[in-house]
């Protein structure tokens, strides 16, 4: 039986403790769930390019939107995943935190409109089917005000691993997807994740920016 593309598990149910998807068994502790930051959220900030109003899209269990809040940003973190979030609320107020959580589809993005200046996804691009990429990065353009950065961390195609050979994206699905949305990219870069079990994971970091008022006229 062939596994269900991310794009059809029920992120609720996962949360919940519960199978996903058909074939998908239940899980006990959620696979991502580092209790910190990922490497890529922490690399962008010590480069700098994170500034002003920050939106942390596909947030999860909040601990990049908690970090970012502790480096003084202004931040909305967004989740499709009710469960997901009051833990998210939990933890941030453990951390003494103020982060705006609100449940929201990642391919619509109702409701946000020229509203960040930086837009974070770190994990979440490559459990979109086709059409949800698009929408997603058409959405986040919405989103975003001119001259915004959008920062992306999302599997490529150097893992054996079926699961994420499913999730993973060309450098030039990248290029094509988040480039027809409008946003330049400035740099799609290789890099190698290690999981706390020993395993070496490829991701792309993505760099996008939404072009200026001054390009845009």
């Amino acid at each position: 039986m062939t596994t269900p593309h991310p794009s059809q598990w029920d992120f609720d149910a996962l949360y919940r403790g519960e199978s996903p998807a058909e074939g998908i068994p239940p899980v006990t502790a959620v696979p991502w769930d580092t209790k910190g930051p990922k490497e890529s959220v922490i690399a962008w900030q010590e480069q700098g390019l994170i500034a002003g109003d920050v939106l942390d899209i596909g947030c999860g269990l909040g601990d990049n939107a908690i970090y970012l809040a502790q480096h003084g940003h202004c931040v909305t973190a967004l989740d499709i995943s009710p469960t997901a979030l009051i833990t998210a609320e939990h933890r941030a107020a453990d951390a003494h935190v103020n982060v705006r959580f609100a449940v929201t589809d990642a391919t619509e993005l109702t409701g946000y409109r020229d509203a960040f200046d930086t837009i974070v996804d770190s994990g979440m691009f490559h459990c979109l089917d086709d059409d949800g990429k698009l929408a997603y990065a058409a959405a986040a353009y919405r989103a975003a005000r001119p001259g915004a950065r959008l920062l992306i961390a999302c599997f490529s195609e150097a893992n054996d691993d079926p699961m994420r050979g499913q999730r993973a994206v060309s450098e030039s699905a990248v290029r094509s997807i988040i480039g027809g949305a409008g946003w330049t990219v400035a740099s799609v870069t290789p890099t190698t994740v290690r999981r706390p079990d020993g395993v070496d994971m490829g991701f792309w970091l993505v760099v996008a920016e939404r072009p200026g008022v001054d390009a845009a006229q």
